[in-house]
C-alpha cells in the first residue's frame, strides 16, 4: 500500500470516530483544503432559498422581497400615483387707477392733472382778460420765466419757479443789475436750481438792466417793483388792434407768433432784451393778458372768455 493510500485510511477512520469533523470541499483538490460541514451547509442555506413557487432565489432577493410584502395591503391593489400638476400663474400687474380732475374742462395743454402746477398757472394767472397781475416785478418775472422756458416744456419752469425767485431775490431787477457784473456771479446762479443754460442766465442778467433802462427813460416815476403803470403801460402798445366795424371774429386758429410779438421782438432788441424772440415774445404776451390774434383759452375751456 502506498503513502497515499495510508493517508487516505487514516482519514476514513477519524471520520467515523467523529462525524461532527471536518469534510473535504466539493471543490477543493483531496488532501489539500478542508472545510467544516456546518459551515458548508450554512454558506449554501445563504446562497440559496427555495421561494414559495419552488424557485431557488438569493437570500438578499428574498429580504427585499419579504420587506416589500410587508408594506403591502395584499387586499388591495396599489393605486396609481397621481401626476402633480403644477399651473403657472401668470402676475399681471394692476392698471393705476387714472386721477381725478376736479371735473372743470381746460384748455389742452393744462388738461394733465397729472401737472397741479401747470394747471393752478393756468386757472389763476394765464391769459386773464386785462391782465393778472400789472406790476413790475410780476412782469419781469414772467419775462425772464419765458426766456428760460425757450426749448422746454412750461410744467418744467414752473417746478423751478421757486428757485428763481430765491436766485433772483424775489425777481428784484434793481438788485440783479446792480449785483450780477462778473462771469463769476453768472456761476453762482448756475449753481442753484433753476435752469442751468449759461446763456439764459447771461440774457437774465442783460435784461434787468436794460428793463431798469427801459423805465427810467419811458416812465421815471413808475420804476418801483410794485408800481403798476410802468411795463404794462408799455405792452398797450403791442394789443391786437381792434376791428374797424366794431366786431373781431372767432379766432380760428392757433399760432406762434403775430405782427404784434414782431414789433414787440424788434424793438426789445433794439433796446439790448436778450431771448426775447418772436415766438417768445407772443407767449409773453399771451401770458401777461394782452389781447392776441389767434386761439387763446380753447373752445369748452371754463376759462374761455367769447
Amino acid at each position: 500500500m502506498s503513502r497515499r493510500s495510508n493517508r487516505i485510511a487514516r482519514s476514513l477512520q477519524q471520520l467515523n470516530r467523529e462525524p461532527a469533523a471536518a469534510i473535504l470541499a466539493p471543490s477543493a483538490p483531496i488532501g489539500i483544503t478542508a472545510i467544516p460541514a456546518a459551515a458548508v451547509t450554512a454558506a449554501t442555506n445563504k446562497v440559496t432559498k427555495p421561494n414559495k413557487s419552488g424557485r431557488a432565489v438569493s437570500k438578499a432577493t428574498d429580504d427585499k422581497e419579504n420587506n416589500d410584502d410587508s408594506n403591502e395591503d395584499p387586499s388591495a391593489e396599489a393605486a396609481p400615483k397621481k401626476k402633480r400638476k403644477v399651473v403657472a400663474t401668470k402676475t399681471t400687474k394692476e392698471p393705476e387707477s387714472p386721477l381725478q380732475g376736479d371735473g372743470k374742462t381746460r384748455c389742452i395743454w393744462a388738461d394733465n392733472p397729472r401737472y397741479p402746477l401747470l394747471q393752478a398757472y393756468h386757472d389763476e394767472e394765464w391769459n386773464y382778460p386785462d391782465g393778472f397781475n400789472h406790476t413790475n416785478r410780476y412782469l419781469f418775472e414772467l419775462l425772464i420765466l419765458e426766456g428760460a422756458q425757450a426749448g422746454l416744456s412750461w410744467s418744467t419752469v414752473l417746478h423751478k419757479r421757486e428757485a428763481y425767485r430765491e436766485a433772483y431775490h424775489q425777481f428784484d431787477y434793481h438788485r440783479i443789475a446792480t449785483t450780477y457784473k462778473s462771469p463769476t456771479d453768472n456761476d453762482r446762479l448756475l449753481q442753484t436750481n433753476i435752469v442751468k443754460n449759461k446763456l439764459k442766465v447771461q440774457a437774465s442778467i442783460v435784461n434787468a438792466k436794460a428793463f431798469c433802462e427801459l423805465l427810467e427813460e419811458l416812465y421815471p416815476d413808475q420804476t418801483g417793483l410794485d408800481d403798476m403803470k410802468g411795463f404794462w403801460m408799455f405792452l398797450q402798445d403791442y394789443k391786437k388792434k381792434a376791428s374797424k366795424k366794431g366786431q373781431d371774429k372767432e379766432p380760428t386758429e392757433y399760432l406762434t407768433r403775430s405782427a404784434e410779438s414782431d414789433r414787440l421782438s424788434e424793438d426789445l432788441k433794439k433796446r439790448g432784451f436778450k431771448f426775447v424772440g418772436s415766438t417768445i415774445m407772443y407767449a409773453y404776451l399771451q401770458a401777461a393778458g394782452i389781447k392776441q390774434d389767434g386761439i387763446q383759452h380753447t373752445t369748452g375751456c371754463f376759462r374761455s372768455h367769447k
